[in-house]
């Protein structure tokens, strides 16, 4: 497992700390310690491959006993495994954030992603990695035939009016613009079904996907932007980056055209110093896409995410509702998903104006455009970090690790990077935040390959135990372990249970805070549209996708989560305590299980001690237990989520009938119709308990797992005490001694 940023310890961190912070691509050192991990890694499956082709037998034996199937097992899960996972970067922020421009000062390449001064550039999610490849690539993926069809009638309701003389709203434009550039002009005034049967104005590749090749950056660039750049905004009419042949800029405009059905796109780059393999740079949206497909995208690609940096333009730092929404997901990725790190980047902030500053702060000395943007930087790292960790403090348990970071803030100049007119690059902070990568990935690299080299030395341990022990079952041993081992899991089923208990009176109190505000909350929600004409159609749009929708006007709009935010709100910090695995406490989870373990492992050593066990026995024993709790650990963290989101996805399900019955609704008045909808039916799911019923839902995917925990630890116990105690003479004929290959595993460990 990655650790958490802020972690000094191990070479990758000291070479990251002691590096001096230059712009151009890693050091010597770095390099060294990359290619070090990678050759561990090549060397560990070079040696598990040897072992695996040197008992093939193992896998054609007639009647095989169950413990041979334990190794077995083991064998093939470590040679299905990969090594390194990706580490991605989430670059996080709103509309004309400055994402494009910081991806492409950290790229080196300039104008490789689209850029503009003024607007929103990228119209989809687009992720950048790196590959073997000498060739720029880029993946175009399309939403499918049945995706672009939901999709399609989500668009017709945002087309509905209320009333004859309805205005237009941006949401309403950006719908029209995507019907006619699909069915040409005229679509909107066409019918759903119509355009069902309706042959689309441009060509859509059966396999919904466009691969896109070239040997140079700036060729790749040329072809990609008409697909990713923003059609949705005047850019796309603009005929002066076109060439001036006809069929060249048809070609082009056909290009533009496909936007709509893009889902996302992806770019590989060939090797790069500045961009190490296996980190992904992520371009996501900022408060996710009025498309279903790419919203759940969205969702996703923030839970896979390893860091996520909340990109605002200097302009824009503070107040802004759509950095609250992002600073919250990715508090909830933090909380629930991959996320070790939370960092927010202030783009632009070349743009200080020194006089400007100089009277806001009152200073009376002269001070030059350089020193004003750098004194600015530093004010802005120490307020911003303090309300963001302010605002952390509402979720997680004040000593958590990422509270406990230094460097929440970042201040960086993408413009000055490239024209160093005002900033040096160093003090544009581009090369700060490629260690900050850097530092992030060399620690996950470090974990991943001792983790999987430390695995493959357990497996030669199992395999030294049936090469060498030769004697008489011990069956009254194992049936005394066995239950031990059973007892002890029951009592940590009871424990467990006693730490999810404490969840008991925050989700009381949560439901009760939730009873008191929810009118208040649907109030405030819906007089978000008293000013706009085109709000019944952003009501209808919403009810359609059951309580969620992301518009162009009023940002993630989500009744279900707003209506569950008081509860949320009250769970939050026991929650992060109950799941929290550094730092632990008597209320976490964590330490129930490290007792537990700790008790099992102690009694295999009295076993040992008092009885005729073997030290190979002993050693087998000690170390499946850890082997056990690790893949318990990786289950708790996946079924963590769903229990977080059980609340959400509660209310959602209690509305669903009413989200439905209110989206048929029509006629004049369709905007009053429906919000008197809405609330009734929210107070009558009320009345019948709704957010008893979230309380409850949540409570029993406690309950569930607990339950799992329980299952899956009697089940491993009781394999890895048959194959513990199991007639080893008639497995050891099978077996083969490894001695070379377990020493080469072993050098392997200590380089580490």
């Amino acid at each position: 497992m990655a650790e958490a940023p802020g972690a000094e310890e191990g070479n990758a961190v000291e070479i990251a700390r002691k590096r001096p912070r230059m712009s151009q691509a890693f050091q010597d050192d770095e390099q060294k310690l990359l290619k070090n991990y990678e050759n561990i890694e090549s060397k560990a499956k070079r040696i598990l491959n040897m072992l695996y082709g040197k008992i093939p037998s193992l896998f054609q034996w007639d009647d095989m006993p169950g413990q041979l199937r334990y190794l077995r097992d083991r064998l093939n899960a470590l040679k299905a495994k990969p090594v390194f996972s990706f580490t991605r970067i989430g670059l996080f922020g709103s509309t004309g954030a400055g994402k494009s421009t910081l991806l492409n000062a950290l790229l080196d390449k300039k104008f490789f992603l689209p850029v503009s001064g003024t607007r929103a550039c990228t119209s989809c999610q687009v992720q950048i990695s790196t590959h073997g490849d000498k060739h720029y690539e880029a993946n175009i993926f399309l939403l499918s035939e049945e995706e672009w069809k939901d999709e399609l009638k989500s668009l017709f309701v945002l087309l509905e009016p209320e009333n004859e003389d309805d205005e237009s709203d941006i949401d309403m434009k950006h719908a029209i613009c995507k019907l006619r550039a699909v069915y040409g002009e005229g679509a909107e005034r066409r019918s759903y079904e119509e355009l069902l049967r309706a042959k689309p104005v441009i060509t859509i590749p059966l396999s919904r996907r466009i691969t896109l090749r070239k040997a140079e950056a700036e060729e790749l660039s040329k072809e990609l932007d008409p697909y990713i750049r923003n059609q949705d905004n005047g850019e796309g009419d603009s005929n002066s980056e076109m060439d001036s042949d006809d069929r060249e800029m048809e070609e082009m405009r056909a290009k533009m055209r496909l936007w709509p059905l893009i889902k996302h796109v992806e770019v590989t780059l060939p090797m790069s110093d500045l961009v190490p393999k296996d980190v992904v740079f992520v371009d996501i949206p900022g408060t996710g896409d009025s498309n279903k497909e790419r919203d759940e995208m969205w969702k996703k690609s923030i839970l896979e995410c390893s860091s996520i940096w909340v990109i605002a333009d200097i302009e824009r730092v503070f107040g802004a509702k759509e950095h609250e929404i992002m600073l919250r997901e990715a508090i909830k990725a933090y909380q629930v998903g991959k996320c070790s790190d939370i960092t927010f980047v202030v783009t632009k902030t070349d743009k200080t104006n020194a006089e400007e500053y100089m009277r806001g702060k009152r200073i009376e000395r002269i001070m030059s455009t350089h020193d004003a943007i750098l004194e600015q930087n530093k004010d802005l790292k120490i307020k911003k970090g303090r309300t963001m960790k302010e605002k952390m403090k509402r979720y997680l348990p004040s000593d958590s690790e990422i509270l406990q970071k230094s460097d929440l803030v970042y201040t960086v100049s993408a413009q000055e990077y490239w024209r160093t007119a005002i900033l040096s690059k160093e003090e544009t902070e581009i090369s700060i935040l490629r260690d900050h990568v850097r530092k992030l990935h060399l620690n996950m690299m470090k974990n991943l390959v001792q983790d999987y080299v430390h695995e493959i030395r357990d497996f030669f341990h199992l395999m030294d135990v049936g090469c060498t022990l030769v004697g008489e079952v011990q069956p009254s041993q194992q049936h005394r372990l066995d239950a031990y081992v059973k007892t002890k899991i029951q009592e940590l089923g009871t424990a467990a249970g006693h730490v999810f208990d404490q969840m008991d009176l925050p989700l009381l109190n949560g439901v009760k805070s939730a009873r008191k505000l929810y009118k208040k909350n649907m109030e405030l929600f819906f007089n978000q549209g008293k000013d706009s004409r085109g709000f019944h159609r952003t009501l209808k749009a919403m009810c359609v996708r059951k309580g969620v929708f992301v518009s162009r006007i009023f940002s993630r709009l989500n009744i279900n989560n707003l209506l569950a935010q008081p509860i949320y709100q009250c769970i939050d910090a026991p929650f992060g305590n109950i799941f929290r695995k550094q730092r632990y406490t008597k209320a976490s989870l964590q330490l129930v299980i490290d007792e537990f373990s700790t008790e099992i492992k102690s009694k295999f050593t009295e076993v040992g001690q008092s009885t005729s066990l073997s030290n190979s026995q002993l050693h087998l024993l000690q170390q499946e237990t850890d082997i056990i709790m690790k893949a318990l650990e990786r289950q708790i963290l996946l079924k963590k989520k769903t229990i977080y989101e059980s609340l959400e996805l509660s209310i959602q399900t209690s509305l669903s009938p009413h989200y439905a019955e209110a989206a048929q609704i029509r006629g004049k008045q369709m905007c009053k119709n429906m919000k008197t909808k809405l609330h009734q039916s929210v107070e009558e799911e009320v009345d019948k308990n709704m957010f008893e019923k979230a309380k409850e839902d949540m409570k029993s995917r406690f309950q569930e797992l607990k339950e799992e925990m329980t299952r899956k630890l009697e089940k491993d116990f009781s394999d890895m005490l048959s194959f513990a105690f199991c007639p080893w003479q008639r497995m050891c004929k099978k077996l083969t001694v490894f001695e070379q290959e377990r020493q080469e595993i072993e050098n392997l460990c200590k380089s580490l």
